[in-house]
């Protein structure tokens, strides 16, 4: 079946609401020791007026993921830092799928369109962060020619996460 990549839009923000509760929980839900933590995290990312507020911003770029239905999503930032380096780019800020739709290779449809929209705004660098307990998600952006540039924490109340910063020249 043919994916179709699309830019979301205002009217999008429940949609990405339902695939961004529904799709966290299905890959993710299993690493939170606390339920209240979740439903924090899960709030601040995707409740329709974090979502609606993020449709709006200039700088960020939400994106659908669709066959004959919506699959995924993808969230980018044209221009982020990474912290404590000199690095610049295009951030990659999400590319969730349906756990159904997954090893379809949608993800790297997706992936590759996220490094051609990088290309078409002249930003030669493409960033994101992957938890250290994604290993699958970790070697498919290894494959996509995506380096390892650091280690960091995400910290909760109750726990403390590694993240991998990896990073890749979008012409790569």
């Amino acid at each position: 079946m043919t994916l179709q990549i699309r830019e979301a839009t205002p009217a999008d923000a429940m949609l990405l609401n339902a695939l961004g509760y529904r799709i966290y929980r299905a890959h993710f839900e299993h690493l939170w020791e606390s339920e209240s933590e979740l439903e924090s995290f899960l709030a601040s990312e995707y409740s329709l007026g974090e979502l609606e507020q993020s449709l709006k911003e200039q700088a960020v770029c939400w994106y659908v993921a669709e066959t004959d239905r919506p699959i995924g999503f993808a969230k980018v930032t044209y221009e982020s830092s990474i912290t404590d380096t000199n690095m610049s780019g295009m951030l990659l800020n999400k590319l969730y799928l349906d756990p159904a739709d997954t090893r379809k290779g949608y993800g790297q449809v997706m992936f590759y369109t996220i490094k051609e929209l990088a290309r078409a705004r002249g930003k030669d660098f493409v960033w994101l962060e992957v938890l250290e307990h994604n290993e699958r998600a970790y070697n498919f952006y290894r494959k996509q020619g995506m380096t390892l540039i650091k280690s960091t924490y995400f910290k909760t109340a109750s726990q403390q996460s590694v993240i991998r910063i990896m990073g890749a020249l979008s012409s790569e």
